[in-house]
C-alpha cells in the first residue's frame, strides 16, 4: 500500500509552517495509492484434516502468486491471510469475522460443512465473496443466504446419487447396509443414499446411527453381521470408518465397505491398514489433464507437494474469485460475472447455476488397492 510521510522538522514561523503541512498533506491525499487486495483462506490447519487444510492454502498461494506475476487485480497486488476454522462451527463463525475485520474481499476455503454454514452467513452480511472448496451440504446453496456465496466444490445430494448408482450396478438384487455418524453430513449422505437406492428397487437392509469417537463398534458389526449385507455405506470421519473397516475384517465379514472421501485420507489408510484394500469411496473428478494444470504440477513439484484434488479446487476456485474481483466492482457485480461468465481456471472453464454450485462437478469411485488409491473403471 502506498504510504505518504510527512516530516515536521519544527513548527518555528508558526502559521507559515503550519499552513504548508497542510498543504503537503492536502497533496499527498491527493496522490494515487494503491491497496492490496486481500484474500482470505479458511480451513483446518491442524488436528486430523491438516492435510485439506495445507493444501487449501497452498492451491490459494500458488494462484495469488501466478496472478500478481501478472500484474494483480488491476494492477493492485494481492495479498492473503489464513485462518483455522478446526472445521467446527463456533469456529468457524469466529474466524470468518476476524477475516471480515481484516478486510478480505474474497475467502476460499471452508472445506467442511459444519465451519462453512455459518461462515457463509458471515460472509454473507458483510458483502463478501465465499468459493467454499468442499463443503458438500446442499445447505450452503440452497438456503440462499447471500449472492455471494459459491461452491466449488460438488454437493453431497449428487455424491448420494453416485453412491446409489454404484451401488445400483455392482449389487442390484444384494442387501446392503447404511451406517453413519449422526453428523449433519455423515447422516445427510447416507441416507439420501439409501432411499435413492431404494428408489432404485434396491435391497435396503438397515439403516443404522452410532456413536463416533469409540474404539470399538462392535454393537454395530453384529448388527451388520446378522443382517447379512453384501455392502456396508458409512457416512463417517476417517478414524471411525477406520475401526469399522477393522472389526468388519476381524469378524471374516466379506462386505463391501464404502463412503464418502472421509476415506481417501491417508489417515483411514493407516488406522485401517489391510482392511482398507479394496475400499470404495467417491471424490469429485478433477481433470488435471487440462494444458492450465502444466504449470501448477510444476509448481508443486517444487513445493515437493502432492498434486491432490484438494490443491486444484483451491487453485481454481482462487481464479475465479480473482477474475469476478477485477470484472464486478462490488458483490453483485461479482456475483453476476460467475453466474454468467464463469473463470478460466486450472480445470478449464468453471460455471456455476443459479444456487452457487459448479456445473461441471462430477463424481467417480476410486478404490484402496496397497498403499495407493485409484479410479474404478
Amino acid at each position: 500500500m502506498a504510504e505518504a510521510t510527512v516530516v515536521m522538522a519544527g513548527i518555528s514561523g508558526g502559521t507559515c509552517r503550519a499552513g504548508l503541512l497542510v498543504v503537503a498533506l492536502g497533496v499527498a491525499s491527493l496522490s494515487p495509492a494503491q491497496a492490496d487486495v486481500t484474500i482470505g483462506i479458511a480451513g483446518p490447519m491442524g488436528g486430523s484434516f491438516a492435510d485439506i487444510g495445507r493444501d487449501i492454502k497452498a492451491g490459494v498461494e500458488i494462484a495469488v502468486a501466478a496472478a500478481n506475476a501478472r500484474g494483480g487485480i488491476n494492477g493492485e497486488k494481492i495479498r492473503t491471510v489464513a485462518v483455522d476454522d478446526k472445521c467446527e462451527a463456533e469456529t468457524g463463525t469466529a474466524v470468518a469475522n476476524q477475516l471480515i475485520g481484516k478486510g478480505v474481499k474474497a475467502v476460499i476455503g471452508h472445506a467442511c460443512t459444519a465451519a462453512a454454514l455459518p461462515a457463509a452467513r458471515v460472509y454473507a452480511q458483510a458483502g463478501v465473496l465465499f468459493l467454499s472448496t468442499g463443503a458438500t451440504n446442499p445447505r450452503l446453496t440452497d438456503e440462499k443466504v447471500g449472492a455471494g456465496v459459491f461452491r466449488m466444490a460438488i454437493r453431497s445430494d449428487r455424491e448420494a446419487r453416485a453412491i446409489a448408482d454404484y451401488l445400483s450396478k455392482r449389487f442390484k438384487g444384494k442387501r446392503v447396509a447404511f451406517v453413519h455418524d449422526g453428523s449433519v453430513y455423515g447422516q445427510g449422505l447416507v441416507e439420501q443414499a439409501a432411499k435413492l437406492f431404494a428408489d432404485a428397487s434396491g435391497s435396503v437392509a438397515m439403516t443404522e446411527g452410532f456413536t463416533p469417537g469409540e474404539k470399538s463398534q462392535n454393537n454395530l458389526i453384529g448388527k451388520i453381521q446378522d443382517a447379512a449385507v453384501s455392502a456396508v455405506v458409512v457416512g463417517a470421519l476417517q478414524a471411525d470408518a477406520a475401526v469399522i473397516a477393522t472389526e468388519m475384517k476381524a469378524r471374516g465379514l466379506n462386505a463391501a465397505l464404502i463412503g464418502d472421501e472421509a476415506l481417501a485420507l491417508a489417515e483411514f489408510k493407516a488406522l485401517a491398514g489391510d482392511a482398507a484394500e479394496g475400499a470404495v469411496f467417491f471424490l469429485p473428478f478433477i481433470d488435471k489433464s487440462q494444458p492450465e494444470a502444466v504449470n501448477l504440477i510444476l509448481s508443486l513439484e517444487e513445493r515437493q507437494l502432492m498434486p491432490t484434488d484438494t490443491i486444484f479446487s483451491a487453485h481454481a476456485a482462487t481464479e475465479a474469485a480473482i477474475a469476478a474481483l477485477a470484472k464486478g466492482g462490488d458483490l453483485p457485480g461479482e456475483a453476476t460475472f460467475l453466474h454468467k461468465s464463469g473463470a478460466n481456471t486450472v480445470l478449464g472453464k468453471v460455471t456455476f447455476d443459479d444456487k452457487g454450485d459448479w456445473r461441471e462437478g462430477t463424481y467417480a469411485p476410486q478404490a484402496w488397492h496397497g498403499d495407493s488409491f485409484a479410479p474404478l473403471r
